[in-house]
């Protein structure tokens, strides 16, 4: 690598620079200005003569010659030229372990040109690509990290790669190059093969140890202790054509919240996309996954749904179980018909009292009472039940019912006593975004609401390069706006690529626009064919003949003769059509009725003939006038046997 020559070098100081979330692990720095209009100044060269991409070689300054010659360079790109320090130069922290220089090392910066690399070789670095969701794609997870956030690769290197969805890069090491050491990867076709990645089903039951896999219809037990482990999270397979998923939670002992995702691998209060945080006095948690809208999401013919449960007490214990569902309304319509009947259920007693006459609404409990016993009803009732004067909901005096019954102060939630607690905790505890937003939320559900529809750090799979990435935040061109692309999918989709009919440069948003309009002048191509004037023929009329035949069909009338009024040329077509009529083709297989061979009724006779062929020349009358741009050849009804 130490063998390219450099074409202009500087001495500097390191400074680190942390890994921003925007940028990630680019290998991109920052210098001084003055770098810029030194290197100009003694290459004597223009701004519009800067190389694209201009790559630098950065080495730790060593005084002994023989450390010197031992010491590991890096090669990396340039993000500006704006560094304050007009000699220190900003390297990303990770690309600086590299080559083991540490913050405030003096480092010479070399601007150099390499190559462009056909093929690189990655190896796996331990177990980390069995972190990787079994959805992602590595192909358009490499790419998009290299077209990004690269500009070199060398042999030895190992690169950080993000993928939405996880807390940790995966990584891999640079095994091999070609057609060097040490290539230029940007704008150019990079051929990657990835080694290792065959381990990754054996890796993955050690990696994912804290993620079980939930079985659609088995019944699966959970164990939480605050101390140890307060929550647990499930991996559900789900095929494409499945419409829809109940998960279910019995809460046997303490209580626990249930929280679902299709992206984030640890779905929790403030990253989820269906929830159910409802009171410890409901013992059963359910979740309704509408799949027909996500499986329309994604590419894949499966999804991997995490499913989380969340301990809310110091010890839980319970079972959770996923089914899969036919029809989602089904089973909302079913619940809906559960729920309105519990509410809308009359007693016995309010029954057959509801059928006699007279009947009075008692004030108290609201129950129909016959007029002769309402005096009656009123004592007992009013000894023994007391309604609440909030949801007017009646209960036994002095029972323990009555001792638990709770109301929200801040949103009239009914309940027990002890769900106030999680209550407040979810609906009434103020919340701040780890995003730009500053905004600050009532409660953890506004957030999460939040998080899961405008926030930038919102993950999802672009249709564009089919990775997981943060949405970014909200474009401000309008035609974004209208497509409904944020800020990394508009960026994604404005990449171009060559079209493969014409050889134009497209942006990929506008690939299924462009493929429509190659579509539609195909459309308009058939559309003015110009078929042939014989009725027996489907050929196109690629000659331009006075009869507007086809040049097969033509060849019979062809001739080298001189005719200026196309006299000899119509003599010869009423000769070929008297012929056909009286004496036939001669051919066994044919099938026109124009013809006396393959009409049913035989040859017909001198003048029939005749007769039957003076519209087709009356047809062609305007040939002789030399007139054969107003003949219309669709409406002539000529059969010529082929």
């Amino acid at each position: 690598m130490s063998s390219v020559k450099p074409t202009f070098s500087r001495t500097l100081v390191c400074r680190s620079t942390a890994t921003i979330p925007e940028i990630g692990y680019s290998d991109k720095v920052t210098l001084p200005p003055t770098f810029l209009s030194s290197y100009l100044e003694t290459l004597n060269l223009h701004h519009e003569s800067i190389p694209s991409p201009l790559i630098l070689r950065i080495t730790r300054q060593s005084g002994f010659r023989s450390e010197q010659i031992n010491l590991r360079s890096i090669y990396c790109g340039v993000r500006e030229f704006s560094n304050a320090d007009e000699e220190a130069v900003s390297v990303p922290e990770w690309l600086l372990k590299e080559a083991q220089i540490e913050d405030g090392d003096t480092v010479i910066v070399e601007t150099v040109q390499l190559e462009k690399g056909s093929f690189a070789q990655l190896q796996v670095l331990g177990s980390s690509t069995a972190d990787m969701q079994s959805s992602a794609d590595i192909r358009s997870v490499l790419e998009t990290h290299m077209r990004k956030r690269m500009t070199a690769l060398f042999v030895g290197e190992t690169i950080n790669v993000t993928v939405g969805g996880l807390d940790k890069p995966v990584q891999y090491k640079v095994s091999a190059l070609e057609p060097a050491d040490a290539v230029d990867i940007v704008d150019t076709d990079l051929s990657v093969d990835v080694i290792n990645v065959s381990d990754k089903q054996m890796l993955k039951s050690e990696v994912r140890a804290n993620i079980s896999e939930l079985v659609p219809g088995k019944l699966q037990t959970i164990k939480l202790d605050s101390i140890e482990k307060s929550s647990t999270t499930f991996s559900l397979f789900v095929p494409a054509q499945t419409t829809a998923i109940e998960v279910s939670l019995e809460c046997e002992k303490g209580d626990a919240s249930l929280f679902a995702s299709r992206l984030v691998r640890s779905p929790s209060a403030r990253d989820n996309d269906w929830y159910d945080v409802s009171a410890p006095s409901h013992r059963s948690k359910t979740l309704f996954i509408d799949n027909s809208q996500t499986s329309k999401e994604s590419s894949l013919h499966f999804q991997e749904i995490f499913i989380s449960v969340v301990s809310f007490t110091r010890e839980f214990q319970g079972s959770i179980k996923a089914q899969f569902l036919e029809l989602l309304q089904d089973a909302s319509s079913a619940a809906d018909t559960f729920t309105s009947n519990l509410l809308s259920m009359p007693n016995d007693d309010a029954v057959a009292s509801s059928q006699e006459q007279g009947a009075i609404t008692c004030a108290n409990c609201g129950s129909s009472v016959p007029r002769q016993r309402l005096e009656m009803h009123r004592i007992v009732c009013e000894r023994h039940n007391i309604k609440c004067t909030r949801c007017e909901r009646i209960f036994k005096r002095g029972s323990d019912e009555l001792a638990s019954h709770w109301h929200c102060e801040r949103c009239n939630l009914a309940g027990q006593v002890g769900d106030q607690e999680k209550h407040d905790q979810f609906y009434h505890t103020l919340a701040r975004c780890t995003c730009s937003s500053e905004n600050e939320f009532d409660s953890l559900v506004a957030l999460a609401d939040h998080r899961r529809t405008e926030c930038p750090e919102k993950l999802i799979e672009c249709r564009y390069c089919h990775t997981y990435e943060p949405q970014g935040p909200v474009s401000a061109l309008a035609q974004d706006i209208i497509e409904g692309l944020r800020a990394h999918e508009a960026y994604c989709g404005n990449r171009s690529i060559e079209c493969a009919k014409c050889k134009s440069r497209v942006a990929i948003r506008q690939v299924a626009i462009h493929a429509m309009l190659h579509a539609e002048k195909e459309r308009e191509r058939f559309c003015n064919l110009k078929p042939c004037a014989n009725k027996e023929c489907s050929r196109e009329r690629t000659s331009d003949n006075p009869l507007g035949l086809c040049a097969t069909c033509f060849g019979q009338f062809y001739t080298g003769q001189y005719d200026p009024g196309n006299q000899k040329l119509l003599k010869r077509l009423a000769r070929v059509l008297h012929m056909q009529m009286t004496q036939g083709c001669k051919r066994s297989k044919c099938t026109n009725l124009y013809c006396a061979t393959g009409s049913p009724n035989g040859p017909l006779s001198q003048n029939s003939a005749a007769a039957k062929m003076v519209p087709i020349l009356k047809a062609y009358a305007p040939l002789a006038m030399g007139q054969d741009k107003s003949i219309d050849y669709n409406n002539i009804d000529l059969h010529l046997c082929m």
